[in-house]
């Protein structure tokens, strides 16, 4: 009986040594550590310029392949084109146009932004200025068209050109627009918001 007082007085110590344990244990457990993940996400830039390389025309030529001893007096229109403080505009404008002389502009576009981009369309030009141009009149060197890549610092040079037809009136007057549109080339053939 000795045994089983002193076995029975051991229970409540032996449960109490393990509830103990178990505290210990669980205060051994409670020491932790948070680790944390900053994020800082700096976009890039999308930003394209155009640039004007040079204009003329060829009434000169035209003149010298006729024949004439002074082709200078030939040389009657005039054609400038003007970039926009911006970089994102030309104005170009063609003084005493007449049939039959091609005008031309030389354009750059350069990737002045951080991110590669593509050409979206292929540029043309539109406007009342269509109905009386050649069929070979717009970009000439096929470098900027639809699909084109373009990485940051690219340029590209293209030359715009205009030759009026025969149906054109005398003393008129006749406009037009040519976009050139660019976006991100991940994106690319996903047609711009209007």
């Amino acid at each position: 009986m000795n045994t089983n007082k002193k076995l029975g007085a051991a229970v409540p110590l032996l449960l109490l040594a393990v509830l103990a344990v178990g505290m210990f244990g669980g205060a051994m457990a409670l020491w932790w550590e948070r680790l944390n993940v900053n994020v800082n996400v700096n976009t890039g830039t999308l930003d394209a310029q155009l640039s004007v390389e040079g204009s003329g025309d060829n009434e000169e030529a035209l003149a010298v392949q006729a024949g004439e001893p002074d082709p200078t007096v030939k040389d009657v229109s005039n054609i400038t084109c003007t970039l926009a403080d911006d970089a994102n505009s030309i104005d170009i404008v063609i003084n005493n146009a007449y049939p039959g002389v091609t005008y031309y502009c030389n354009i750059n576009l350069e990737n002045t932004g951080t991110i590669p981009f593509k050409v979206y369309g292929t540029p043309t030009l539109e406007g009342n200025i269509t109905t009386v141009m050649t069929s070979d009149s717009g970009f000439q060197n096929g470098t900027i068209v639809n699909g084109l890549q373009m990485h940051p610092g690219d340029v590209v040079y293209d030359t715009l050109a205009i030759t009026l037809t025969n149906s054109a009136q005398e003393n008129s007057v006749y406009t037009g627009h040519l976009n050139i549109t660019v976006e991100q080339w991940n994106e690319f053939p996903t047609a711009p918001p209007s």
